[in-house]
């Protein structure tokens, strides 16, 4: 028993998964004269009935000589650190200075299996979300790699400055996300949307900011943007999941001009695809990427290990236990609770940390006062 979509794929090679699902979606895929979803456990011996094959899209996709940072290439394969502000393909309006035209520049040969509008792109990043990424030039190297995604064998891994210190320094969020129902632009975290996974660890903290790594599980829209707007710590300079001046207004006053000069420094959300791990999908070598932080990153950084470093007995105080507060407005997953939960209460070391911290807040902004009036 095979999912209906997969099994179409395997039996029309020269078509992409999307252009089959949108032909069952039609309603255009029938067994025993009913139509099926794409989620259908179809038998290797049933006899389906298909009203009509995808029509192949037409190109209107032209070469635009763009330069591109070519980290690795091969006659399968090519690994690139895309920049900020390029749009991946055309779509929503958006026709020139896409990272496809590019591809169709530089490279004689792509993959055409996700369509003549996305030659050889088999995964996508943000258009102001900067980093590495893998583009495919043979079907069969496509192929590969799409498998190796679903399988995680192709890890991604991204840093983020991100506004506060996680409540933990390492773990997992788990919860789903699908098309927010208020703004089709925006993903929200939804009781009955698509599973979504991400992985993370504190690199370092900033006391207002930390810089975080991410691996990703599962590959949805917008993913580790919308996970981090749901625990409260927005990417930093993300204007569509509240990461700029509505988290900058939540800072104490104290730190106040330097949220707003880490904005200054942020074009977009600063946030990277840093790393890239697959298996070469012809000599089956492990092949692993890393780069620098880009640009606006790396400034951003520089102000805060130099503000930290200025203020470094203030700044910890902004460390673990975390009380960057959860916004009330993020969206709660919508379940039904059986029992009863059960309170979590801080422990004594979490509570003598807080009354800390308040104190050395209320000592801190007694001096600025007496400094004031002198």
């Amino acid at each position: 028993m095979m999912r209906l979509d997969k099994y179409l794929q395997s039996k029309y090679p020269e078509y992409s998964r999307t252009d089959l699902q949108k032909i069952i979606a039609e309603g255009k895929v029938l067994l025993n004269g009913k139509e099926l979803s794409k989620n259908f456990q179809v038998d290797e011996n049933a006899e389906l009935e298909i009203l009509q094959m995808p029509v192949k899209e037409e190109s209107f996709l032209e070469p635009e000589n763009i330069p591109l940072n070519i980290v690795f290439e091969d006659e399968h394969l090519a690994v690139l650190n895309k920049p900020r502000n390029m749009v991946m393909h055309p779509g929503n309006g958006i026709s020139k200075g896409t990272l496809a035209a590019a591809l169709l520049w530089h490279f004689k040969n792509l993959s055409q299996l996700n369509g003549p509008l996305r030659p050889g792109i088999l995964h996508r990043l943000d258009k102001d979300t900067p980093g590495l990424l893998v583009v495919a030039k043979t079907d069969l190297a496509h192929k590969e790699l799409t498998q190796q995604l679903a399988e995680r064998v192709l890890e991604r891994t991204y840093r983020a400055v991100i506004w506060g210190v996680l409540r933990d320094r390492e773990g997992k969020i788990d919860v789903p996300i699908e098309r927010d129902p208020k703004n089709r632009l925006k993903m929200s975290v939804q009781a009955n949307g698509k599973a979504a996974i991400t992985f993370y660890k504190t690199e370092e903290t900033f006391g207002i900011a930390s810089l975080a790594e991410f691996q990703l599980d599962t590959g949805r829209t917008h993913q580790i943007r919308v996970h981090l707007r749901y625990l409260g710590n927005p990417v930093v300079g993300d204007q569509l999941y509240d990461g700029r001046e509505e988290s900058a207004k939540r800072i104490d006053p104290i730190y106040r001009d330097l949220a707003e000069k880490l904005l200054e420094i942020a074009p977009a959300q600063l946030l990277q695809s840093y790393k890239i791990k697959f298996k070469h999908p012809k000599t089956k070598k492990i092949m692993e990427f890393e780069i620098p932080p880009d640009e606006a990153l790396s400034k951003a950084l520089q102000l805060l290990q130099k503000e930290r470093e200025k203020n470094s007995s203030a700044m910890q105080l902004f460390e673990p236990p975390q009380i960057y507060a959860n916004p009330e407005d993020i969206e709660q997953p919508r379940e039904e609770i059986e029992e009863e939960p059960v309170k979590d209460r801080p422990t004594r070391a979490e509570r003598y940390a807080a009354t800390k911290i308040k104190r050395a807040l209320k000592k801190e902004r007694e001096l600025l006062r007496r400094a004031s009036n002198v």
